[in-house]
């Protein structure tokens, strides 16, 4: 009986850590607006959101935001890349390839965080910071997208189960 209860203590306490382990975040990727967002960059959301210790959400609106999830996407001049429109010398600066996806959000996040720590977890200044050419209306709708995308996470993740 004394070796049952050992068992189910130690087995209690691994599922616990391991939940503790893993954020309570859905599988799919909740739905901004109409956009579409490929799983596999959902995974490297998740992925970054977890290295970092910030919102995916956060980082997903920003891709939402910047590129339309497009990974093709440039900026006017051609200097900002991909998902996060990551500069060219931000990219090297943190050692990544902003022309990989998953390298390309793993670099964004990782200025979102900085940022994010310098600030206090001031989104709308981070937002300032991350963007250079932040408008009322750059920040409106970064926010808009983060809301979304919690709001919605909430549904998709009680749907997962």
């Amino acid at each position: 009986m004394k070796k049952i209860c050992i068992f189910l203590l130690l087995s209690l306490l691994i599922t616990s850590v391991s939940a503790l382990a893993e954020p309570p975040w859905p599988k799919k990727p909740p739905q901004i607006g109409h956009l579409y967002l490929k799983q596999e960059y959902w995974e490297y959301i998740k992925e970054a959101a977890q290295r970092y210790n910030i919102s995916p959400y956060l980082i997903q609106a920003v891709c939402a935001i910047e590129s339309r999830y497009d990974m093709e996407a440039r900026s006017v001049k051609g200097s900002c890349i991909g998902l996060m429109q990551l500069h060219k010398g931000t990219a090297k600066i943190y050692g990544v390839n902003p022309f990989d996806p998953r390298e390309n959000i793993m670099g964004g996040a990782a200025v979102l965080a900085k940022f994010l720590s310098r600030y206090d977890g001031d989104i709308r200044k981070t937002l300032r910071k991350y963007n250079a050419t932040c408008t009322a209306a750059y920040e409106r709708e970064v926010f808009k997208a983060y809301k979304q995308a919690k709001r919605r996470a909430n549904f998709t993740h009680l749907a997962d189960k």
